[in-house]
């Protein structure tokens, strides 16, 4: 049998996540993936001794991430209850 989910539970917590993120004043937060990245760093080793002339070092940093739409929210929230409200 499944479990019916209160459609009051699922606005509350929309209305939070919406409250957690404030996208109208720029303080609030942004739900994402974890990241998946890659660095890369052209000079691998350091030198013994500083060099007679400056060099540029690089370090390159490439971060991809998924953030949370819509539709993602409304399944990891009828998720959450599910599991939540299970007796």
């Amino acid at each position: 049998m499944a479990t019916k989910v209160n459609h009051r539970y699922v606005d509350l917590l929309r209305k939070f996540i919406d409250h957690l993120e404030r996208r109208d004043d720029g303080n609030g937060w942004v739900l994402i993936s974890r990241p998946s990245y890659e660095t890369t760093n052209i000079h691998k080793g350091s030198l013994k001794s500083r060099p007679k002339k400056g060099m540029k070092q690089m370090f390159k940093v490439f971060a991809e991430w998924n953030e949370m739409g819509d539709d993602d929210l409304d399944i990891e929230i009828e998720y959450f209850l599910k599991k939540y409200l299970k007796d």
